[in-house]
């Protein structure tokens, strides 16, 4: 077999090699002698790491400090290719490098120096941490870096890839596809690619699975990482695109997947059972201007430079997630406060120093919110929550600052531009659903309507109160999408409920007054009812007096809305300031009686005689008429009595999910 390490890079080429290398300290000697050796090249990053004794020196013995040179004396007689410690300094100020010792061409021998733990940088370290062997090559493709683990595969056969052109060394039916890889990645894009095999076999018999990220040095892409990983580790592609899934597309990251399965290992491991775990929630302010000045694809470019300075913040204990779009969360493990503070102060200096994008600065600022486990809980939605009202409460009092979580912010609240800019994702992130409440036949206690009511569970904010985000969704016209997919949830449960042979119910639906006037309102109707194949007397729209002020418009809607077949009902009747007029004139179904008389029963002689009289004119006028918020027996018997159909409130349930409802009306 080919000894690929006696086709290396020709000794020019190593020179600019070993500078290039911003990973590690790199010293090149020649061997002149049995025990002398002459210091041919060594890059700036030695001189920070060594004390050394003359750095103009050309003898080895005379360039390293004795202490040092008498270790590395010894390890240039053992076996290369292995990995060696060296030891310098006594106990008070010990330091330790682990060191691999590489031979080159020539009777050149490469000595690759790098710290340890407490001093490695924090990119490398999680490279040279990796279990599987990772590839380093600079932007052009030429290997300068091999990691603990490759060097131990490529040793067994005397390899070593340093200075080797990557794209040489791929079988061919791989090469197009890397190449294009390898040209998106030095975009700034981490990739995936399932299956690739090198000539000769190394680093494995058969094809591996490669993931390439870009590699980042002073804030510019400068090469390529390879992470080999053997692809019969995967059962099948599924298992591959699996992997690929836990990393994020455009910043090559840890992403939201995966930091719901670490969190989940993390509580499992029980190791770190009693000890502190930190979540810091760091929210970039206001990059939605940057996209709009900028535009999507310099905006992007701008969040790649913007996660990798994030990421260099990161230890062996510290990961980083990109959470949403915007945020970014690490999570800290035996974390100390001072740990976390210094992490969360990093994050805020870093940030100090501008981006560039064409030529032009610009800067960044986040807000940080900070919660801790298991002091404020363990389960994770749980402490993003707690993180995020931290997160909150560090923007309401001037932003580019931390806040650890507190009882007390429970009552905070986002301002209405922050929950509007989440509303206008909350149908994209699936973040809406139906509660359905039941409507109560008071004659024979039956049920066969139930009215449809929006939740919306945000990522952020959890559960928000429609009282909440009801008036900003109409405030902002968000309010006619968000119409528009109720109407299409509510078709589409009857016609899955109709498959299954349950028996038929009528829901109805809440209209805002500007989706009901909007000129399509009929005609989308329409359409939903045809996509689903939906009866229409299953359908109830549900409209309120503020609906009808313009008379011709209101009627011409209601008379499409008839002609149809669906139910027309009138919600909160007797709130509103219109005349009475209007309910012999359009065509209406039902009238619902506003829970705020349904409250007063038997407390107000006047508010009975309202009630009654609502009834009364509702079935002269051939109208249903539902009760609402009732939650007393009292209430029950007192609309019984004066003969109104129908009754919601607590008393029989309150609004639940639809798959409860299915359970407990359809399936029992």
């Amino acid at each position: 077999m080919k000894k690929y390490r006696e086709s290396v890079a020709p000794f020019a080429d190593y020179q600019q090699l070993i500078q290039l290398n911003p990973f590690d300290a790199v010293v090149c000697l020649k061997k002149v002698d049995t025990a002398v050796f002459e210091v041919v090249e060594f890059n700036d990053k030695l001189s920070l790491l060594l004390e050394l004794q003359d750095s103009s020196a050309k003898n080895a013995e005379h360039f390293f400090s004795e202490p040092c040179w008498l270790q590395l004396s010894e390890l240039l007689n053992q076996d290369v290719n292995q990995q060696h410690v060296l030891t310098l300094g006594t106990d008070l100020q010990k330091k330790t490098f682990v060191i691999h010792v590489q031979h080159l061409a020539n009777s050149m021998v490469a000595m690759i120096l790098r710290a340890t733990q407490s001093e490695i940088a924090p990119y490398l370290q999680f490279v040279e941490q990796h279990v599987s062997p990772v590839l380093t090559t600079d932007i052009q493709g030429r290997i300068i870096h091999q990691n603990v683990a490759a060097t131990s595969v490529l040793s067994r056969e005397q390899h070593s890839l340093i200075g080797l052109d990557i794209f040489s060394l791929l079988e061919s039916r791989y090469s197009n596809e890397f190449k294009l890889l390898f040209a998106k990645t030095i975009e700034g894009s981490a990739f995936g690619m399932p299956r690739c095999l090198l000539k000769g076999q190394l680093l494995s018999k058969e094809p591996f699975y490669l993931r390439t990220h870009p590699t980042y040095y002073n804030g510019e892409v400068i090469g390529v990482h390879l992470f080999v990983k053997e692809a019969n580790s995967f059962m099948n592609d599924h298992e591959a695109f699996y992997y690929l899934a836990l990393m994020d597309e455009l910043t090559g990251i840890w992403n939201r997947k995966a930091f719901k399965e670490h969190w989940l290992h993390h509580l499992n491991d029980k190791k770190q059972e009693h000890k502190q775990a930190a979540l810091i929630l760091v929210d970039i302010d206001r990059f939605k201007k940057f996209n709009e000045s900028l535009g999507e694809s310099k905006g992007d470019e701008l969040m790649r430079m913007f996660s990798h300075r994030l990421r260099e913040l990161c230890y062996s204990k510290c990961s980083l997630y990109r959470y949403n779009s915007d945020e970014f969360i690490f999570v800290l493990k035996d974390a100390t406060i001072q740990k976390i503070e210094h992490t969360a102060n990093a994050i805020l200096d870093v940030l100090k120093q501008p981006f560039m994008i064409d030529g032009q600065e610009y800067f960044i600022s986040v807000s940080i919110g900070i919660s801790l486990s298991p002091a404020d809980g363990r389960d994770l939605e749980t402490l993003v929550r707690k993180a995020d009202k931290a997160l909150f409460s560090a923007k309401e009092h001037g932003r580019s600052h931390y806040r650890y979580y507190r009882e007390d912010m429970t009552a905070v609240f986002p301002n209405e531009a922050l929950m509007e800019a989440h509303l206008r994702r909350a149908i994209e992130f699936n973040e809406l659903s139906l509660h359905l409440q039941p409507q109560m036949d008071l004659a024979n206690n039956s049920i066969n309507s139930f009215e449809a009511l929006l939740r919306w569970n945000n990522r952020k904010f959890g559960f928000v109160s429609p009282a909440q985000f009801i008036p900003i969704a109409e405030a902002s016209g968000l309010i006619i999408e968000i119409g528009d997919w109720i109407i299409d949830e509510v078709c589409r449960y009857q016609r899955e409920w109709q498959s299954k042979g349950y028996r038929p119910v009528r829901i109805a639906v809440n209209i805002s007054p500007k989706q009901f006037r909007k000129e399509n309102f009929a005609r989308k109707i329409k359409a939903a009812l045809k996509k689903y194949s939906v009866p229409p007397e299953l359908l109830e729209v549900e409209i309120t007096e503020s609906s009808m002020t313009n008379v011709h418009e209101t009627y011409s809607i209601l008379t499409e809305l008839k002609q149809l077949g669906v139910y027309v009902s009138v919600d909160d009747f007797g709130t509103g300031y219109s005349s009475l007029s209007y309910l012999k004139r359009y065509p209406i179904d039902i009238i619902k009686i506003d829970q705020s008389f349904i409250a007063d029963i038997a407390k107000d002689d006047k508010n009975e005689a309202i009630i009654k009289a609502i009834i009364s004119m509702s079935h002269n006028l051939g109208l249903e008429v539902i009760a609402e918020g009732i939650e007393e027996a009292s209430q029950v018997d007192f609309l019984k009595r004066h003969r109104c159909q129908k009754g919601q409130g607590y008393l029989y349930n309150k609004p639940l999910p639809v798959e409860t409802i299915v359970q407990q009306y359809f399936v029992s």
